[in-house]
Order: structure tokens, then C-alpha cells, then sequence
């Protein structure tokens, strides 16, 4: 009885684990696809559809670019770090933190 127990969930476990089998071989979307079009006559296209509106240029994820002010120059954040990279120091190799 228990034999035949063992047999009955292996045959249920293989025929489960065949339907979840993925296809191997990679067939890629465009596979055989031969455009009419040249690289340079698409561009136009597209350059076209955007002058006459046609087409959105960029997409909004709803995310507003926003940059932080600063009150210094480059030229002092370019000071700043190079001075903050003179007294750092390494420290001992043998150091948890080496190197962070």
C-alpha cells in the first residue's frame, strides 16, 4: 500500500513538473521581419510626426524632475572634495572598515 502511495505521487509530481516546462530555445519578437523602411527614412518620419504633433516626445511618469539648490559655486564643491579627499586616510589594511 505505501509502495503504491510513493509510485502515485511521483507519476502526480512529474506530470506537474512537465506542465511548468518553459520553451528553451529563444525565438526573438521580430524574428523575420524585413523593413521597407531605411534607418535615415524613419528618423524623418518620426522627426515629422513630431513637428506636426503626432507624436508625444517624452513620456510623464508623473515623477517632476527637480534639482536642489545650492549655494555654492562649482568651483568650491570642486575645493571641497578634493580637500576631503587629502585627510582621508586609508588606515590599517587589517581594518574592518578598509577602504569604505
Amino acid at each position: 500500500m505505501n509502495i503504491k502511495n510513493i509510485i502515485v505521487a511521483t507519476a502526480i509530481l512529474a506530470a506537474a513538473g512537465s506542465s511548468f516546462a518553459q520553451q528553451t530555445e529563444f525565438v526573438a519578437p521580430d524574428a523575420g521581419f524585413k523593413s521597407s523602411l531605411t534607418r535615415a527614412q524613419v528618423r524623418q518620419e518620426l522627426a515629422q510626426a513630431y513637428a506636426q504633433g503626432d507624436v508625444v516626445q517624452r513620456q510623464h511618469d508623473g515623477q517632476d524632475t527637480q534639482f536642489a539648490g545650492s549655494t555654492q559655486t562649482r568651483e568650491q564643491v570642486r575645493k571641497e572634495a578634493a580637500r576631503a579627499a587629502q585627510t582621508r586616510h586609508a588606515g590599517d589594511v587589517n581594518d574592518l572598515y578598509f577602504g569604505a
